[in-house]
């Protein structure tokens, strides 16, 4: 697994692009390892878009397209970007 000391330069890394909200580093079961954001956003987006991208694993392998790859989902505030790796979850949320 990916350790602390290479967490925070991908964190710090992110959040200096346009529009970033906030970065997520969550593990495959919804917790987060390491945030820019406040302790409960960032469980409640981890527990929810965990749930989502085991939904979306799913409907790929049903659809026989390989694997999950990367997640966008736009909404009228924005967007959350998902790159969902073997033992964990990025998440990346950016403002219109």
């Amino acid at each position: 697994m990916i350790g602390e000391k290479d967490i925070k330069p991908i964190l710090k890394k992110l959040q200096q692009f346009e529009g970033v909200k906030g970065v997520i580093i969550s593990t495959n079961e919804g917790l987060p390892v390491s945030t820019t954001l406040n302790t409960e956003v960032a469980e409640k987006a981890s527990a929810l878009i965990t749930s989502l991208v085991g939904k979306a694993k799913s409907v790929v392998k049903e659809l026989d397209e390989g694997s999950l790859k990367f997640l966008t989902i736009t909404t009228e505030k924005g967007e959350v970007h998902v790159a969902p790796e073997e033992d964990y979850l990025l998440i990346v949320l950016k403002k219109s």
